[in-house]
């Protein structure tokens, strides 16, 4: 560091700026530890910073797609559970209704149709469900409320069937309210969009339809069925007439049509929900090679960096005490 025949002044100086250099690179081997990044990524790509940033957006993408993923999965796990519970209404209503019918109890078939008011009320409530602020049913609008409340329907059918001459007449106008583009299913009941949901879209260009809609044709075919039985239990103008025991049976046979109905439902979602795994599986697998990619080139060897800040340590204390010893020399102590 210090050369014979340099003066005192000129030995400072030049201890001066080893000192500065040698806390420059202490402390880019210390940030480069803490962050495992080298500090120089111009020279870490080989001049080459395209390729870095091509990774980089490449791992945006999949972060952005991740969280698509996440949601999406989310969203259809729910709608499960919602289709899950619908069908836990209907599966041993239909069969035990219909059977009351045809053994011809008429106490036990108004008694098991009169649970359709709360089995109907439950079914309105899974409809209704909110994975966070979105809608699952309401098709495009997500911030929409599904359905109205089962009070509505049941009014609406109450109406109809009262003023229907038999059973016959009853079931027309009914199929009407539920099924015409412009019946009171459409304009009293469904609040939600006609589109249908957004469909997950991976990176590959895949799209994946998993939202479900409550104007399916198999959830009208539920919500009919239940709502026929709640009506036909309650009517006083059918009470023990051949009118009602059609409208009972009629709404014994719809729920295990209805049942049926869900269960597919649940088949076609659970096919979607198994796409949106393997969409996952390639997320978590594509991200992994990136990530490796980006770390190949740009992360330190932590092994080769930390011997080269406890060399930068070594050296910078042993400019501290050349520099401490050169600032104590004098003439007296030289003459000593």
């Amino acid at each position: 560091m210090i050369t014979i025949g340099q003066s005192d002044l000129a030995s400072a100086m030049k201890l001066s700026e080893q000192n500065t250099r040698t806390k420059i690179a202490l402390s880019i081997a210390s940030s480069e530890l803490s962050s495992g990044i080298k500090s120089n990524l111009v020279e870490a790509t080989g001049g080459d910073l395209g390729k870095l940033f091509a990774v980089d957006r490449t791992i945006s993408q999949l972060v952005s797609e991740a969280d698509a993923i996440q949601l999406a999965a989310g969203k259809s796990a729910l709608a499960q559970t919602a289709l899950g519970s619908i069908h836990e209404n209907l599966v041993d209503f239909g069969p035990q209704l219909l059977s009351a019918v045809e053994r011809g109890d008429a106490q036990s078939s108004r008694h098991i149709a009169s649970d359709a008011r709360h089995a109907l009320g439950a079914v309105v409530t899974s409809l209704n469900v909110r994975y966070g602020r979105h809608s699952i049913f309401a098709g495009a609008a997500l911030d929409q409320q599904t359905v109205a409340p089962a009070e509505v329907i049941i009014n609406d059918i109450t109406a109809i069937v009262a003023s229907a001459a038999n059973s016959t007449a009853a079931l027309v106008a009914i199929d009407d309210y539920f099924y015409s583009p412009a019946g009171g299913f459409e304009t009293n009941v469904y609040l939600g969009a006609a589109q249908d949901g957004p469909p997950l879209r991976d990176t590959s260009g895949e799209i994946i339809e998993y939202a479900q809609k409550a104007d399916s044709i198999e959830i009208r075919n539920a919500m009919r069925a239940l709502t026929i039985a709640v009506v036909a239990s309650d009517e006083s103008n059918f009470l023990n007439t051949p009118d009602q025991v059609a409208l009972l049976r009629e709404a014994g046979v719809a729920a295990i049509a209805a049942t049926d109905g869900i269960t597919t439902l649940r088949e076609t979602l659970g096919f979607a929900e198994g796409r949106i795994e393997n969409a996952e599986a390639r997320n978590r697998s594509m991200s992994g090679v990136f990530e490796l990619e980006r770390s190949s080139m740009i992360s330190i060897d932590p092994y080769e960096t930390a011997t080269k800040f406890e060399a930068l340590q070594v050296q910078l204390q042993t400019i501290y005490t050349i520099t401490a010893r050169l600032s104590g020399l004098s003439l007296t102590n030289y003459l000593r």
